[in-house]
């Protein structure tokens, strides 16, 4: 069998650290006809230094002024593709040898799908396997070969659960979903593969062929855990459901979620907007909350006379149930419950700073009080020392008296006498 033309799609930044291994990991493929494209995203680092010190034909190798994101910079990828299959893998992640092999093998002897995936293996910064240390994520990427209704479905109630550097998908099929959508980041694959399984099904091969490495820093690695980018999923993920039904043919959307529809036998168009709007309202994943995302065809449905007859007619819902839906928080970012601890550390905090202010009270209630008895003291002392002033007075007064007076006068030679005596005794 001839060994059709493989185009690799890596793109790198600030990857000094990890990207020498992931080249190699790619030219070390048991299946050589490869591409290996090579998007340096603004790196200002050596990770261009050390993609020049390759000398091998398969890499071409493209410098990109400033820094552009993923998205932008796997789209020049795409532009630069020649091969009949297109994979990608991130610049810090690590390929099995065979991993190319065991999915061309797949695609060729699977026709019906456009697209394959494989389990992987986590690794750390270090290389360490860390499978047993985040085994809720290994078994979110072990997944399995699905209908194309069970995964629009997963995506539209659960989110993701493909690992884009493990895929491998045809060029056919590039060509006809286009290219990524520049307004994501943290779920740019993510909205990508929504669009492919809209028009394409995939298979998974159920074993580990991609070591996947996660970084703890967030600055490293855009997919790490961090309050920041699980934010930016969720708000991302929020647009992408906003969106989920415009481009999906409504044989495909009544397949995939007729076992949702408020009411079982809808079909017209009219009835379809229904029960989208109606899913658009359903909370997500792990919350327990009404989407606010139903809000905004509703409004619309309810501004249309026949359409607000039909949703009064055919499922009940007026003004009054509305009224209910648009009576709750709608709003709020109920995500942020997924950071209790942080939360309750906000709590710590402010309770100490409670604390704080309960002691400086005390501490001042206490200098008020010592100096109320300081201000007693004070006043008792310029009592008595007014008291002794006005004696002193007093004695002046007398003393003034008695010098002053005739009888005083007239014995000073006798109290002269008496000195001078006193003073010749001596």
């Amino acid at each position: 069998m001839s060994k059709p033309l493989i185009s690799v799609i890596m793109t790198a930044y600030n990857a000094e650290e990890f990207i020498e291994k992931s080249i190699r990991s790619v030219l070390e493929q048991t299946y050589q006809n490869l591409q290996l494209i090579i998007i340096n995203d603004g790196s200002n680092d050596l990770t261009g230094q050390i993609v020049r010190k390759f000398n091998d034909p398969r890499i071409e190798y493209f410098e990109l002024p400033e820094n552009r994101h993923i998205a932008y910079a796997t789209n020049i990828g795409f532009s630069k593709v020649r091969g009949d299959y297109i994979a990608i893998i991130d610049s810090d992640d690590i390929w099995f040898p065979n991993k190319l092999e065991k999915q061309i093998c797949y695609l060729r002897s699977n026709p019906q799908h456009q697209g394959c995936f494989t389990w992987v293996t986590l690794i750390d910064e270090n290389g360490a396997v860390i499978d047993d240390k985040m085994p809720e994520l290994q078994e979110q990427f072990s997944a399995h070969t699905e209908s194309r209704e069970y995964w629009l479905r997963f995506f539209f109630f659960y989110g993701n659960r493909l690992n884009n550097p493990s895929s491998l998908i045809t060029r056919e099929s590039l060509a006809e979903i286009g290219s990524h959508n520049l307004f994501y980041i943290q779920a740019m694959d993510f909205e990508w593969w929504v669009r492919f399984t809209k028009k394409f099904s995939f298979g998974i091969l159920e074993e580990p062929l991609v070591y996947y490495r996660r970084v703890s820093d967030p600055k490293v690695n855009v997919s790490s855990c961090s309050e920041e980018h699980d934010t930016r999923f969720y708000n991302e993920y929020m647009c992408i459901r906003h969106r989920f039904f415009d481009d999906m043919d409504d044989d495909l959307f009544i397949r995939t979620f007729k076992d949702f529809f408020v009411y079982p036998d809808s079909k017209s168009s009219q009835e379809l907007l229904c029960e989208k709007a109606f899913l658009l309202c359903r909370p997500i994943q792990w919350s327990s909350w009404p989407s606010p995302l139903g809000l905004f065809p509703l409004e619309k449905l309810m501004e249309d006379r026949k359409l607000s007859d039909l949703l009064k007619n055919t499922y009940h819902y007026s003004t009054i149930e509305c009224g209910k839906y648009t009576k709750i928080h709608l709003f709020n970012d109920t995500f942020t419950r997924k950071y209790p601890e942080q939360l309750a550390q906000q709590r710590q905090h402010l309770d100490m700073a409670y604390q704080k202010i309960h002691q400086m009270e005390k501490i001042l209630e206490a200098c008020q009080e010592q100096n109320a008895q300081k201000d007693a003291q004070i006043l008792q002392l310029k009592q008595e020392l007014s008291e002794t002033d006005r004696r002193r007075q007093a004695v002046q007064h007398d003393l003034d008296v008695i010098i002053n007076s005739k009888s005083w006068k007239l014995t000073a030679p006798v109290r002269n006498i008496k000195d001078l005596l006193s003073r010749w005794k001596k």
